[in-house]
């Protein structure tokens, strides 16, 4: 079921812990009163060990309670086990909001201005103390006066001018963040440089097929397990229809490579050399050194 505006408004406030609320359209009407930003908590409280940790060596300390609500309005979204303390509404709103803001796993912690919109992200926890964890957070709001800066100069702008500093202010967020939160922006952008004389024309519309390639792929390998070979032909399939190249067909080929690892595992290792070359510098290009070393010592 879809949620609306209205029916998320109604979501109650009674499981929120002190200080916390539970209401994605509140927090926003908060932040815009307060001139805050919002700091938005997926977890699983009652599952997730990291979640846990969070919560009781940052979440509950005095420096954490003390110092976040002056710049924040605390926003705890939760996907519990046991969920008969929640209400279907908001139960509906952590999968609605999760799929937006492309949480892969928790706790992931966003920092978002008052419209939701994240200017940064922090998936899992360190094991940083309080005071070092709360102090790394506030840091942050430095990156939403930069980016600020930079959409307050576009509005005197026009033309292509107007688009790179548009661009500029999405560069302090990661690409799939700035197209999954911030398209209107990114439309501007494309529209003001109809002739890709900047180049961020073609920039942002690679960057939407190569967002749009990775949903299909996420599709096509969910119940890999059970399936490989009907899954490696819909990767194969995808790549053949669609033609990706550099992290896109990166990330296919990986999933190739993770897919095959049980059961071939030489052609899984020259798989994951395949993809480390086609994007070296990407999140994925950086990890598979620790995957080589770690899972194919001795191949």
């Amino acid at each position: 079921m879809a949620v609306g505006t209205a029916a998320i408004l109604s979501l109650p406030t009674a499981q929120a812990d002190e200080g916390w609320v539970v209401d994605f359209e509140k927090a926003k009407a908060q932040a815009a009163k307060e001139g805050k930003s919002i700091l938005m908590e997926f977890t699983g409280s009652d599952w997730c060990p990291p979640c846990k940790a969070l919560h009781k060596n940052v979440l509950i300390k005095d420096v954490f309670k003390t110092e976040m609500p002056k710049s924040f309005v605390l926003l705890k979204l939760d996907s519990p086990r046991d969920k008969s303390k929640q209400t279907p509404e908001e139960i509906e709103q952590y999968k609605v909001l999760s799929a937006k803001y492309g949480v892969k796993g928790v706790p992931t912690i966003f920092l978002a201005d008052a419209k939701g919109r994240p200017y940064y992200e922090t998936v899992g926890y360190s094991g940083d103390p309080a005071d070092k964890y709360v102090a790394n957070l506030k840091e942050q709001i430095a990156t939403l006066a930069k980016r600020d800066a930079a959409f307050a100069k576009a509005e005197k702008a026009s033309g292509a001018e107007k688009a790179k500093l548009l661009a500029d202010g999405l560069s302090l967020v990661n690409d799939e963040m700035a197209l999954k939160t911030y398209g209107d922006v990114v439309s501007q952008i494309i529209e003001l440089d109809a002739d890709n004389k900047a180049g961020l024309k073609a920039k942002f519309e690679g960057l939407k097929n190569s967002v749009g390639f990775k949903a299909e792929l996420e599709a096509a390998t969910r119940g890999s397990r059970d399936k490989p070979e009907e899954t490696l032909a819909a990767i194969d399939k995808l790549i053949a229809e669609k033609e990706p190249t550099g992290e896109a067909l990166q990330e296919a080929v990986f999933s190739k490579s993770a897919i095959l690892f049980q059961t071939d595992k030489a052609k899984a290792k020259e798989l994951l050399l395949e993809a480390q070359k086609l994007a070296p510098e990407s999140e994925t290009g950086k990890r598979i050194d620790g995957i080589l070393e770690q899972f194919f010592k001795d191949e």
